[in-house]
């Protein structure tokens, strides 16, 4: 991918994705999490009930709680939704250390579906990059 001024990620296609994919199922069974994602000024919220996204949308309604925060500038987004990321933008975690990038929140709950996370980022990256 190229810089981009802006990221749009398709929520449904990502949705679709996530609850048709095998391994999220199975590393993200049992979990209940809202998840922040933060791209430049652009926020996005997730809810995963029981292993499956119940939503995700774009934007804020004011009232948007949220478990897990993963942020960064839309330059470190395009970079790591590459197919072949450079070193450090292959994980959210890793680019955190890295990079100009930030995961936080209830990391008790990141950390034992570290996983499902990892997958969140692989198909969000697959969706956004069939989208472009």
């Amino acid at each position: 991918m190229t810089a981009t001024a802006t990221i749009s990620l398709p929520v449904g296609a990502i949705s679709d994705l996530l609850n048709a994919d095998a391994e999220f199922q199975l590393t993200a069974r049992f979990w209940d999490a809202d998840i922040r994602f933060l791209i430049g000024d652009d926020s996005y919220f997730m809810t995963i009930k029981q292993g499956r996204v119940e939503s995700f949308q774009l934007g804020r309604t004011g009232f948007d709680p949220y478990t897990i925060n993963v942020a960064g500038p839309v330059a470190v987004w395009d970079k790591m939704f590459d197919e072949k990321p450079d070193p450090f933008y292959h994980d959210w975690f890793a680019a955190s250390f890295h990079h100009d990038f930030e995961i936080g929140g209830d990391l008790a709950s990141a950390y034992a579906y570290y996983y499902a996370l990892r997958r969140i980022h692989a198909l969000m990256g697959k969706a956004v990059r069939e989208a472009s």
